[in-house]
């Protein structure tokens, strides 16, 4: 640093210069303390993996430093015109972002997930868990690193000249943007290889968003999702995934001991409310519900059509959807059905390329079978391709198949404005007319089974992704439909009942395991459900999209938002305030969504 001789320039050019070392050092206190996150996520398996381990730390949070450098400090040397000043901001600023760090290094290793509003709520409330206490660093943590970073800045302030006059800071800049840069590319190659050893680091850091070229290695034609399923296969018992799913390796029957395998056939429609199943709306389905089983109170996982289908098969909440989508993770369920030798019969109106069908619940088949199954014309074309199937079967297959009906018009479901009566009457009168429509469908299914002979050996599902409201303006309409569906069920041999407690699709993947795929193992251990015919009422069901969950209880519906907003109401709309309670749910909630995170 030399010295000009104009007051404000020397000024900001010493504050500038201290800043960068300043940054510098914190750059390696909060790489030491970022060890935490490598030692409660465990070291890789891999000699790559754990090369990517300290490359990433090192890049991620000098870029982090460096940032607040450049947004905060950088900026602020030209407008403080006091040194002392200055330094006091940068030791605040400083201590509050590694107080924050050190608190999610905590969280990190309780949760497996890092710090957002909707958990700092749950700090604020350190009464309601005995877990907390191991947590509320940020009461005593702050005066410590203040003290620490108070040192820090008074050393660098005395040492800045010579530390300048030493002229490494250029090439230790170089190294840091470095591993920044080589951090990136290597997820990027990891990605497109799926070299899960790195691909699984991914959350591992707080505010880590690794970048990817999936897609545009796709459109130039050099990564197809044949080569990309090809290489998860290769490499699929080699490293193990993101997930503890299942916990534990499951226990089965042996097949002597398994009753005569029965067909299954799992129909699902789209955006289908639960108040449809009715005499006017769908006559038929409502006839079957009086013959089979009628679950009144069923919800489906989600509130859209891609995570509702994802509960369907996986029986896991919202927040495993990137883990299992990324990696081409397939549920436990289709590997039961394929050790079983089931015969599988998929078809879908949209087609099978969605990442709901391709690389979640049909991940573990071949990509090419499943775009043999191409997208139909529409919902009868389906019904016919279906019933050409099942006419080829054989008895002596037993078969899985999944039937997807679509709704022929979404787009005036959903309406961001407000909505007047005559409007909400009109939309609903259109959505009736559709459902009835896919009712005959349905039918022709059931009909097609009896002519065949096999309604007396299938074990038949019927049930919608997800519900729907009219308005999205209308908060309370929103979350207490979006997610109740119906949910009727033929099974050989057992009574018609019509039953009222809560259910969940998270019930169905159990239902199955249980009843005819000889599982001996727990529920909880590959599933957040429970059979449908266990009689156990649940204290709750957990429902919602990514960016937030809604919790159904039998008296009230929370909603947490990643924001941090909770809030809840009645069955009726009207708005509840109960604190304590949502905070106590929350922790609930929160131990359910780590339960498979390793």
């Amino acid at each position: 640093m030399v010295e000009t001789g104009n007051i404000f320039h020397d000024r900001v050019s010493r504050l500038i210069s201290w800043g960068h070392w300043f940054t510098f050092f914190n750059v390696i206190i909060v790489s030491f303390i970022s060890v935490r996150y490598i030692a409660y996520s465990g070291v890789s398996d891999s000699v790559g993996g754990m090369i990517y381990q300290i490359i990433s730390l090192i890049g991620h949070f000098s870029f982090l430093c460096a940032a607040v450098f450049i947004l905060i400090l950088f900026p602020l040397a030209f407008i403080v015109p006091f040194p002392r000043l200055y330094r006091m901001i940068a030791i605040f600023v400083s201590s509050v972002g590694i107080t924050f760090l050190i608190i999610d290094t905590q969280i990190f290793k309780l949760y497996n997930f890092h710090l957002n509003p909707l958990i700092w709520h749950f700090l604020q409330s350190p009464s309601q868990v005995e877990q907390i206490y191991r947590i509320n660093l940020h009461y005593i943590s702050f005066p410590i690193i203040f003290t620490i970073e108070l040192l820090l800045s008074y050393m660098v302030w005395k040492k800045c000249r010579k530390l300048q006059a030493k002229r490494i800071g250029k090439p230790i800049a170089v190294v840091l943007f470095s591993a920044f840069v080589i951090s990136h590319l290597a997820y990027i190659w990891a990605d497109a290889n799926q070299y899960r050893p790195i691909t699984q680091q991914k959350a591992t850091y707080p505010l880590s968003y690794p970048m990817t070229a999936r897609t545009f290695l796709k459109k130039q034609g050099w990564l197809t999702d044949d080569k990309l399923h090809n290489r998860i296969v290769r490499q699929g018992n080699d490293y193990k995934n993101e997930l503890r799913y299942p916990r534990t390796p499951l226990i089965f029957s042996d097949n002597e001991q398994l009753e005569p395998a029965k067909n299954i056939l799992l129909i699902t429609v789209d955006a289908l409310r639960a108040d449809m199943l009715n005499e006017k709306n769908m006559p038929q389905l409502y006839q079957l519900s009086q013959q089979g089983l009628n679950y009144q109170n069923h919800y489906s996982g989600a509130s859209n059509r891609a995570q509702g289908i994802f509960s369907l098969f996986y029986a896991l909440p919202n927040n495993y959807w990137s883990a299992i989508t990324l990696n081409y993770i397939p549920p436990v369920l289709l590997n039961r059905l394929q050790q079983q030798q089931y015969q599988f019969g998929l078809f879908s109106s949209i087609g099978f390329t969605h990442p709901e069908f391709l690389q979640s619940s049909f991940s573990g088949l071949k990509p090419e079978l499943l775009k043999k199954q191409a997208e139909t014309d529409n919902n009868q074309d389906t019904t016919d391709k279906w019933r050409n199937w099942l006419a080829a079967q054989t008895q002596e297959n037993k078969w899985f198949s999944f039937l997807y009906y679509e709704q022929p018009s979404m787009a005036f479901l959903h309406d961001s404005g407000p909505i007047n009566l005559s409007e909400y009457t009109k939309k609903l009168d259109m959505y009736q007319m559709q459902v009835l429509a896919l009712d005959r469908q349905i039918a022709q299914v059931v009909d097609s089974l009896a002519a065949q002979g096999e309604l007396e050996n299938t074990i038949v599902f019927i049930t919608g992704t997800h519900g729907t409201s009219f308005a999205k303006n209308r908060y309370a309409e929103s979350v207490i439909n979006d997610a109740h569906v119906p949910l009727v069920i033929l099974w050989p041999g057992k009574d018609p009942a019509q039953i009222s407690r809560m259910t969940s699709h998270f019930d169905i993947v159990p239902t199955l395991m249980e009843g005819v795929l000889g599982s001996q193992s727990k529920a909880n251990l590959y599933s957040s459900g429970q059979s449908l015919f266990d009689d156990r009422e649940r204290q709750y069901l957990l429902s919602g999209d990514l960016n937030q969950y809604v919790v159904y209880e039998k008296e009230r519906i929370t909603q947490f938002s990643n924001d941090g907003h909770i809030s809840s109401i009645d069955w009726q709309g009207n708005e509840l305030d109960d604190e304590q309670d949502n905070v106590t749910l929350l922790i609930k909630v929160v131990s359910q969504l780590r339960r498979f995170n390793k």
